[in-house]
């Protein structure tokens, strides 16, 4: 079992990452469990493979209440939040209560949110199921749901109380779903380390075919970053923006197109794709990265062309990023893979390079 620690003021927690692990998953739900009960928030594909094995680790004396939500990013919505708040209530919760979050990103977000906002907070314990988030979205503590003009427009900063990562899920992982996550585990090789990329270019045969020394070696590298990322800007005054590489175009992306066509990690493909060309093309890169970024992403089987919308449609999209000021969007550029900054840019200027 790998073990890293997410140094938060005042929250620090433990991400631990291992395959699947009765006693530690136990022990883990027993530090933290305050009453008699332990509230499931997951999808219903999820609860059908794996509500067994939930239950038999379940510490003595706990009964699960299990709170499903629809599988998909169409339903990230405060729609979502208040079902689930209200089944909560309706079965007891109390400010003593631990949601355990089982699933992907939305499933992460959502439950995140709801654990942020019932009672105004109680204990969230993260278990990622896709790869994406165990890479990225599980460790963190950001939360939230979309609004119909825009993504992640509401949420939170709301830390959990652990990550429990278990590779093996990712066996049940439909492959669009893997290489989704692919993308935000590139992301961290542009941003700050070019060694990681360069490795993801000579294993991935081997990432794609799941093997499950390389693919645990690529979660602990993810999230070894996010950690010291996080820990040392947790609500993105700073530092933290740089994990956003991609993002500004793939959630204007994700918004246009109804966030039911084209998915997260895709969304964020064609934005790196566009940063890298837009960072080249303004002079902050002296050599274009894109077609190498590309290369990497086409080896993952991950789009790099991003739909043929207006200028104007781009522009208001990207107006209502959530690091818009004014008509000017703080935007991640690329220096060198492994090397970015963050600049503002007005967003009639980013437009034109679409």
């Amino acid at each position: 079992m790998q073990k890293l620690h997410v140094p938060i003021k005042g929250a620090p927690y433990s991400i631990t990452i291992n395959t699947w692990d009765d006693k530690h998953l136990a022990s883990t739900l027993s530090a933290h469990i305050k009453d008699d009960r332990l509230f499931i928030i997951t999808n219903p594909k999820l609860k059908r493979l794996y509500a067994k094995r939930l239950e038999k680790a379940l510490p003595k004396g706990v009964t699960l209440c299990w709170l499903s939500m629809p599988e998909g990013e169409k339903y990230k919505t405060l729609a979502t939040c208040e079902k689930l708040h209200v089944a909560l209530s309706k079965n007891g919760a109390s400010r003593q209560s631990l949601i355990l979050a089982f699933g992907g990103g939305v499933v992460g977000d959502v439950a995140g949110f709801v654990a942020a906002t019932y009672m105004r907070g109680i204990a969230c314990i993260q278990m990622p199921t896709s790869l994406l988030a165990m890479v990225d979205s599980s460790v963190g503590g950001k939360t939230g749901v979309d609004l119909p003009t825009g993504k992640n427009l509401v949420g939170a900063f709301f830390q959990p109380k652990a990550v429990i990562i278990f590779t093996d899920v990712l066996k049940t992982l439909p492959a669009r779903e893997l290489h989704c996550g692919l993308a935000e585990v590139i992301k961290y090789g542009c941003i700050c380390d070019k060694p990681f990329f360069k490795f993801l270019e000579a294993h991935a045969q081997q990432i794609l075919a799941g093997d499950p020394k390389v693919i645990a070696s690529v979660i602990l590298r993810c999230c070894a970053i996010k950690a010291q990322v996080v820990g040392a800007d947790e609500k993105e005054t700073g530092l933290r923006a740089i994990l956003n590489f991609g993002h500004t175009l793939g959630h204007a992306i994700e918004s246009l197109t109804g966030f039911d066509q084209i998915k997260h990690g895709e969304a964020i493909a064609m934005g790196m794709v566009f940063a890298a060309k837009l960072s080249h093309n303004l002079g902050f890169s002296s050599v274009d990265e894109s077609p190498e970024i590309m290369r990497l992403l086409k080896a993952f089987k991950l789009p790099t062309a991003w739909p043929k919308y207006t200028a104007s449609a781009y522009a208001s999209a990207m107006s209502k990023d959530k690091k818009a000021t004014g008509q000017s969007v703080k935007f991640v550029l690329l220096k060198k893979i492994g090397r970015v900054t963050i600049v503002p840019l007005l967003t009639k200027e980013l437009v034109k390079c679409l």
